[in-house]
């Protein structure tokens, strides 16, 4: 950054103040002239001095946040300005933006440390970083305004996306495949030939999960795992760019398709994740809540490699279905 652009001096008023004492000097009273100009010198000098011996003596660290949050919640992030050696620096403003609202909070680090403490309610879902745009130190008269380049890392709260009804087209959940193939199905539980991978029965999962012959044979109920459902999942794809409210609605097509017994895979740039049962819903909403859409780096979200399926991208235009064939 240009030191010009970070460094700005309020000059007006002490110059104002000498000009006046010159006039006491020559017109009035010359010692408390004299007297006047010695005082405004000196603590210009002395705020000079301590500033400039200050202005890089000073570490700033965001806290870190902890669980999951809620909209609603009220959000509390706590930046701690800790002394480096000599510095006194009266006047800190850190401007920044957090839950998707700016704030300006101040503090003054005179002793080791000071704590600026930052109150937000969370109003959208997904992950919320606290971004520090500048940090402004000034001396203890005004005469300095530096902008510093000393910012912290941002932190970042996770926020769970709320539980609402799927307002888009019909989608129908993708075939599962059939208990025919007996042998892939048997060869993959045992871990021989590849197939359809199999777990036992979990309260909540849908009845048309259960593969009756194998469970026959197992003598227990038997579904096909949530993990190995790439070929029949449909694809849920939050495009870039999108706000939390596609977030939402991601999560309400994952439910209704589980619900009808299907399975879906939610894809958020370079990451997604597959559902398959009402255990997996809430697995599923909980890495919702770690997906930051703001980010510049979201990547073109990438699109399954099954033979055949179903894409629903969800942006902010509204939601399109694409079917995809072999």
């Amino acid at each position: 950054m240009n030191v010009n652009k970070r460094l700005r001096l309020n000059i007006f008023g002490y110059v104002q103040a000498l000009l006046f004492s010159a006039m006491l000097l020559i017109f009035i009273n010359g010692e408390a002239g004299w007297g006047m100009i010695y005082i405004i010198a000196a603590g210009i000098a002395a705020s000079t001095v301590v500033f400039a011996a200050s202005h890089k003596h000073f570490a700033v660290e965001c806290s870190s946040f902890s669980g999951l949050y809620r909209k609603g919640d009220t959000v509390k992030a706590e930046l701690v300005f800790r002394a480096k050696g000599f510095c006194i620096l009266p006047h800190i403003t850190v401007n920044g933006d957090f839950m998707g609202k700016p704030f300006t909070a101040r503090c003054d680090l005179i002793g080791r440390t000071c704590r600026v403490e930052i109150s937000m309610a969370a109003e959208y879902c997904g992950l919320n970083r606290l971004r520090i745009e500048d940090v402004i130190l000034r001396d203890s008269l005004g005469l300095i305004t530096y902008r510093s380049d000393i910012i912290p890392e941002s932190g970042a709260a996770a926020v769970l996306p709320d539980i609402v009804e799927y307002m888009g087209p019909e989608v129908l959940p993708s075939a599962l495949p059939s208990d025919n193939d007996e042998e892939a199905e048997e060869g993959s539980v045992s871990g021989g030939f590849p197939g359809y991978e199999h777990r036992g029965y979990e309260p909540g999962d849908p009845l048309n999960r259960i593969n009756y012959k194998l469970s026959a044979k197992k003598r227990t109920l038997m579904v096909r795992r949530d993990e190995n459902t790439s070929a029949q999942s449909t694809d849920i794809v939050i495009a870039p760019g999108s706000d939390d409210t596609c977030m939402e609605q991601a999560l309400a097509l994952a439910g209704r398709l589980v619900g009808l017994g299907g399975a879906a895979r939610v894809i958020c740039g370079a990451d997604s994740f597959g559902a398959a049962s009402p255990a997996s819903l809430d697995r599923l909403r909980e890495w919702l809540a770690f997906r930051d859409l703001s980010s510049d780096k979201l990547a073109e979200p990438l699109r399954s490699s099954s033979v055949s399926h179903s894409v629903v991208t969800i942006s902010q235009d509204g939601i399109s279905v694409q079917q995809i064939s072999a």
